[in-house]
């Protein structure tokens, strides 16, 4: 027999006292488990978390800056180090966390029940019986792309050049080596150098060497960007439709900020329920609805993530706290052997059979 776990609160300062089974609100923690009623167990509701991959990027000016204009004719080069945060990526994952509310006992006796062996999670979700539960899908850790070792442009400056008497002097003559540079690569393609290589093969490198050298004496006047991309985490368990609720923050100054920072643009979350999951109808008599397995039936919503008037991305996650709670008939489990898996992300049953009758 299966029934609903509901138990009164006891009133502060009342000596601590057996609360009888009521079909009522629960108001105190069940503990899941073997009881002398049967099993108690929960069911699940679905929690998303939010991938959010955070760009943090970070300008150091070269050393010939300031003569950026005068030597190379470049404008507006930046003179002041600058660190920006942009965001780049965000995908959700859902998973299961065990819903208080959903706590039912089924009575493990009569027939096959005897011997039928049930899994638990370590916090009392049905994940299975007479089964392996099934092992949700994992995402794999965020691993930042090998970063390109940054040059050393001095490296390529000649001896003479690191003597001399004034920055103003080192930018100047490390501006002539980069015209210079560029020279010689045009000479290259139009074929008029004087050291013109065998085959196109030797030509491609010649050139790639010299655009390497190139940019990083570029970069003493340019300055460099370094990239470094993060991934960081939100957790959001909804329970109802939300229309443009804030979810978090960002500002390109300081990165993800809390929700209530006004430092930061906000970023939205919109859950919306197309109704489309309808109530399936089992062949229990009205008499044995206290008999059998209560597993949940989840709507599958539309979560969307927006940042002004701007939808940035759309996902469809099956919800079990959208959907309902529906009774499996207990006759199969008494009569056959049953193999059941429920869906740990969402309480639904992902697989269902029976062995033959003996």
């Amino acid at each position: 027999m299966i029934k609903i776990f509901r138990r009164i609160l006891l009133a502060a300062g009342m000596a601590l006292a057996t609360a009888s089974v009521q079909a009522q609100p629960q108001s105190v923690r069940m503990t899941a488990g073997r009881t002398a009623e049967g099993l108690v167990y929960f069911l699940p509701k679905t929690a998303v978390r939010f991938h959010l991959l955070v760009e943090k990027k970070t300008y150091t000016p070269g050393d010939f800056a300031q003569y950026a204009e005068k030597y190379l004719h470049l404008q507006q080069v930046q003179q002041e180090q600058e660190t920006s945060y942009s965001l780049v990526g965000y995908t959700v994952t859902p998973f299961g966390v065990r819903d208080t509310s959903k706590c039912y006992s089924v009575r493990m006796k009569g027939g096959k029940c005897e011997t039928a062996e049930m899994k638990l999670s370590d916090d009392g979700v049905l994940l299975a019986i007479n089964d392996k539960p099934l092992q949700p899908r994992l995402r794999a850790p965020f691993k930042a792309a090998p970063r390109a070792a940054q040059q050393d442009p001095r490296r390529y400056l000649p001896a003479e050049m690191l003597i001399a008497g004034s920055t103003a002097k080192m930018a100047e003559l490390t501006a002539q080596l980069i015209y210079e540079l560029q020279e010689r690569r045009l000479m290259l393609i139009s074929g008029e150098a004087e050291d013109m290589p065998e085959n196109e093969d030797q030509l491609r490198l010649m050139i790639a060497e010299i655009d390497q050298e190139r940019e990083a004496l570029m970069s003493m006047f340019t300055g460099t960007i370094r990239r470094d991309t993060t991934e960081q985490t939100l957790t959001v368990c909804p329970e109802r439709e939300v229309s443009n609720d804030v979810l978090f923050r960002f500002s390109n100054r300081l990165g993800l900020v809390d929700k209530d920072d006004l430092s930061g643009t906000p970023y939205y979350m919109t859950i919306t329920d197309p109704h489309k999951t309808t109530r399936q109808k089992y062949d229990t008599p009205e008499n044995k609805r206290q008999e059998g397995l209560y597993v949940n039936v989840p709507t599958t919503v539309n979560l969307t993530l927006s940042s002004g008037n701007h939808q940035l991305a759309q996902f469809q996650v099956p919800m079990a706290q959208f959907g309902f709670v529906t009774l499996r008939d207990a006759s199969l489990f008494k009569r056959y052997v049953t193999h059941l898996q429920l869906s740990p992300v969402t309480g639904t049953i992902e697989r269902l059979s029976a062995d033959s009758e003996e």
